[in-house]
């Protein structure tokens, strides 16, 4: 299982290698999740990728942001510079700049953990989309893991330590909406980290799966991950030599655990989701750093060179072969005239490799009696080897092809109105809207409310969706089939396979990020009815992306986060989140015992000319009956907003 560490700089990369990273992902000026770290800028790009490919490190490049459209020429651009140093894979969020890469290169791609892929469905979505490894939501359970790594098609990789995020990866927009810093571009200002009332309700502990090293890499786990591009080089090399260590076989004990935890962590560590144990135990706040890490100054022998000489006519045939690359060459012989050259000090001669990130692996020999061979001549040939072995690895293998960026122009449309209920029983009577979403429970509680909107109502399908719960979803989805609803709103990747498998009709939720024309298009394509935009788009943005196969949300509380963690006082009952100013944030239930949170201010968009769009859709949460006909009412007048409304980034 390789051992991917974070390089957020120059020096913390090379603390990542010298410590025994098997790779590191950095991110370049741009376009990437970190966009605080230090990151790599041009100039010093090629010389840290050959530094990691001459000593058998793999370099992955982090493109993982949404990227909007007028961004695109300069996302691309930054990819063949990427590609043309030398990297081993980029890792991408933006479905868009996924379907444009495959385009140009042959680079394998990573599905970034912002693409919030947790179940098998939403790893062959990736697979249609030609990602090669998907970087799996942190909330996985050891369950889940062997399930998948029996299943997948791709390669899988997971975060093995470091900081969690309270939401579901790819989910959160409340740094987005209540500080206009958002995460999906890489800008985070963690509000998670915030107290609130009744203390730090959002702060998760960091964390540690040290301890599962051997069990992840027997499940077959192609990479483990560690999270820390804004950590200092000593933390890097701290973490990595412990997991490299791990790999090595040492054996796992608390203290080697604890002595990381006083490098850096928040409270200790968690393993509470690998282990389906979440609760209250899983929160804490920064600790305190304690222990002084010494940054390596040695190579890391991590390229085992096996070597095997034979007689070939006058000479001696000398292969090394290391991974796989092999270097042939040969040695003079001649009859030995006081004293025969031994096996042993020809064994010797290739083993003094110094300090380099070689060691010998194996030798075999096959000498002729009497024979001498020339020290000199042993230790050149050596050195020769290494040097075309290790000029070898340093050759830029991907290709890139310039080709023109088309999309869909946007049209000018005049759509219908939709409405999602959070609870059904109340919608208002006779409602004045053009469809109607319900949650994917609604059917078992408000059967007669379904069959009376039957033709103009369709059902919210669970944006997380674990493997163990997807048994009750298709229960689910077979009672509202009967009633004759077939239209499902799609907020994951996952959905997708999952609405094939069962003959639904899939639309698009806001979840799906969709941020630019391209990632519009490439999701149409694959067989989506129409897609809601990005509520992080601003006016000008999603006017730019109008279809009739497109919409946005014009009303209500946004969704701030979904967690798996229930913060939930009274089961089934809305509660509220108070943040240092006053604010209350509605905690609501969310399929699977997970909670969501809203913004504690509504969109209003009203006034606003958003009417060319294929559909606008209200979000009704806590509304009562009174209030969706008052809102409703005010939208048909374009009034405008009373205190306590948000324009959201429009």
């Amino acid at each position: 299982m390789e051992i991917l560490s974070p390089a957020g700089s120059p020096e913390s990369l090379k603390a990542a290698v010298l410590s025994g990273a098997d790779a590191v992902y950095f991110g370049a000026s741009s376009f990437n999740a970190r966009m605080n770290a230090s990151n790599f800028t041009d100039d010093i790009l090629s010389d840290r990728i050959r530094y990691c490919h001459e000593r058998g490190v793999s370099c992955h490049a982090t493109l993982n942001t949404l990227i909007s459209q007028r961004e695109f020429s300069s996302a691309l651009a930054t990819a063949e510079k990427l590609i043309a140093a030398g990297v081993d894979a980029l890792i991408v969020q933006d479905v868009g700049l996924a379907a444009e890469l495959k385009k140009r290169s042959d680079i394998p791609l990573h599905a970034s953990t912002q693409m919030t892929v947790h179940n098998l469905d939403g790893i062959l979505f990736a697979q249609q989309m030609g990602f090669d490894r998907v970087v799996l939501s942190r909330e996985v359970s050891r369950k889940e893991l062997e399930y998948m790594a029996l299943r997948s098609p791709l390669e899988l990789e997971i975060f093995g330590h470091g900081a969690l995020c309270m939401c579901y990866s790819g989910q959160c927009y409340m740094s987005s909406l209540i500080g206009n810093r958002s995460g999906n571009r890489g800008e985070c200002a963690q509000p998670c980290r915030l107290p609130y009332k009744g203390g730090y309700r959002l702060s998760l502990k960091d964390l540690c799966l040290l301890k599962y090293y051997n069990e992840l890499d027997a499940m077959g786990i192609a990479s483990l991950k560690i999270e820390g591009r804004m950590k200092s080089p000593e933390y890097v090399s701290a973490i990595t030599a412990a997991y490299a260590a791990a790999k090595r076989g040492e054996e796992y004990t608390p203290e080697k655990e604890a002595y990381l935890a006083g490098v850096f962590s928040r409270s200790g560590f968690t393993d509470g989701y690998y282990t389906d144990n979440v609760g209250k135990s899983m929160f804490g706040t920064r600790s305190e750093t304690v222990n002084k890490v010494d940054l390596p100054t040695k190579e890391y022998p991590r390229l085992g060179l096996e070597v095997s000489i034979r007689p070939s006519g006058e000479q001696l045939l000398c292969t090394a072969v290391c991974g796989s690359y092999s270097a042939e060459g040969s040695l003079p012989i001649s009859a030995a005239r006081s004293r025969a050259t031994t096996e042993s000090e020809i064994r010797d001669a290739f083993g003094a490799l110094g300090n380099t990130a070689y060691y010998l692996k194996s030798f075999t020999a096959d000498l002729p009696e009497n024979s001498f061979i020339p020290a000199s001549s042993v230790k050149a040939l050596r050195r020769d080897l290494i040097d075309r072995l290790t000029q070898m690895r340093c050759l830029v293998s991907h290709s890139w092809k310039n080709l023109p960026v088309s999309y869909e122009s946007n049209q000018s449309v005049s759509g219908r109105r939709e409405g999602f209920f959070l609870h059904p029983d109340r919608i208002p009577k006779n409602v004045d809207l053009d469809f109607l979403w319900l949650p994917l429970t609604a059917i078992n509680d408000h059967p007669t409310l379904i069959e009376s909107y039957a033709r103009k109502i369709g059902f919210v399908l669970p944006r997380i969706l674990r493997e163990d719960e997807k048994q009750r979803a298709e229960r689910l989805v077979a009672a509202w089939k009967n009633v004759g609803v077939t239209d499902a709103l799609c907020g994951n990747v996952g959905h997708l396979p999952f609405c094939f498998a069962h003959d639904l009709i899939p639309h698009g939720d806001f979840g799906l990020n969709v941020y630019n024309p391209l990632s519009r298009d490439a999701l149409l394509s694959m067989g989506f009815r129409d897609v809601t935009l990005s509520f992080e788009l601003n006016g000008a943005q999603l006017r730019d992306l109008t279809t009739p196969r497109t919409g946005v949300i014009v009303y209500g509380r946004l969704p701030f986060m979904i967690f798996r963690n229930c913060l939930k006082q009274t089961h089934g009952k809305d509660e509220g989140i108070t943040d240092r100013i006053g604010k209350e944030f509605l905690l609501s239930c969310a399929f699977g015992c997970r909670n969501e949170l809203w913004n504690a201010d509504r969109l209003w968009l009203a006034d606003k000319p958003i009417e060319s769009l294929g559909f606008q859709r209200f979000l009704f949460t806590d509304e009562s009956s009174e209030e969706v006909e008052r809102v409703l009412s005010s939208y048909r007048q374009s009034l405008p907003p009373a205190s306590g409304m948000t324009r959201g980034r429009f």
